[in-house]
């Protein structure tokens, strides 16, 4: 069943008196294009996902986990009926928190973990945070219907967390960020990447991309972004182009678009402003820029926003302690 809107933003209904959401999806049902200020984790627990998060699309197979980071475009194919776990936080108010915004710029759009490639270990211990999240969030209250959404699609809530609980599911969010951070190369890097010379260069790339998350909005050229990493010109640009799948120019673009997709969940700035905030020379270039990237607009986009165009809550919903 394919669900359509035209011009909505999907509204992200927390558990109540918390900014968490969770539940299970086992329907087969395409979302449209929408976004929201929380980030979104979809671990595919059985039948294949696709995920379109801008211009990237990721398909998802049984066991792969995908964080969607904060205020990215996407938009979701079922391929057929399958269980899905999704977790929605808002991290808006960890934004302080400088390696928070940093991480999420380096894995936007979005971080892939394929369960068929990431160490065992790893991989274990991603889900077993996942798990805990689960039982923290569930605990042994059976689902109450709280309200209804539009079209008549039911949506499911529970009852409060305990005391504390809100607090230990972010700190746990926190700790699997922690390691998705840290082991970013890993997840991003060619997965043919295995020379000596290749790891070296792996590892100066990341610290250039690191780099990068923290200059973006400046005035930096390839020249000058070469001299850190200590490679010639040439060299880095062709480095760069394999490590990144995209151009050196082309990816510093993106980073700033990802940022302006951010400032757009907030009213008070104007197009300008996001456009001069985000590194953009003109509100013109922004624009152009922007509707390559996104499909869209600024002023559409920000309409897209699901808190104030809410898409209907999903009509399927299974207990998880399943």
């Amino acid at each position: 069943m394919r669900v359509k809107f035209d011009g909505v933003k999907e509204s992200v209904k927390h558990k109540i008196n918390t900014s968490l959401r969770m539940y299970i999806n086992q329907e087969h049902t395409d979302y449209p294009p929408h976004w929201h200020t929380d980030i979104e984790i979809i671990w595919i627990k059985e039948s294949p996902y696709k995920v379109v998060c801008g211009t990237q699309t990721y398909d998802l197979e049984e066991g792969d986990i995908l964080l969607v980071c904060p205020a990215v475009l996407h938009e979701i194919f079922s391929l057929s009926f399958g269980t899905r776990v999704y977790i929605q936080a808002d991290f808006s108010r960890l934004s302080v928190l400088k390696e928070i915004d940093k991480a999420f710029r380096l894995m936007s759009p979005a971080l892939h973990i394929k369960k068929r490639n990431c160490p065992e270990n790893l991989y274990a211990q991603l889900c077993d945070h996942l798990d805990e999240i689960k039982e923290l969030y569930f605990g042994s209250a059976p689902p109450v219907q709280m309200s209804e959404g539009r079209l008549g699609h039911s949506l499911m809530s529970f009852t409060e967390l305990d005391p504390y609980g809100e607090l230990e599911i972010y700190s746990i969010l926190m700790h699997f960020i922690v390691l998705c951070g840290k082991n970013i190369a890993l997840f991003q890097a060619p997965e043919a990447a295995s020379s000596a010379a290749a790891y070296k260069n792996t590892l100066s790339l990341s610290n250039v991309c690191a780099y990068l998350s923290e200059h973006f909005t400046e005035d930096i050229s390839l020249e000058d972004v070469a001299a850190f990493a200590g490679f010639s010109k040439y060299h880095f640009e062709r480095i760069f182009s394999d490590y990144a799948g995209t151009t050196f120019y082309q990816y510093l673009q993106q980073m700033r678009i990802n940022y302006a997709q951010t400032l757009l969940s907030n009213p008070e700035l104007s197009i300008t402003d996001i456009s001069y905030q985000s590194g953009f020379a003109s509100s013109t270039a922004f624009t152009r820029a922007f509707r390559k990237s996104t499909g869209y607009p600024p002023s559409q986009f920000r309409m897209l926003n699901e808190a104030k165009h809410p898409l209907p809550a999903n009509p399927m919903f299974a207990d998880l302690k399943k």
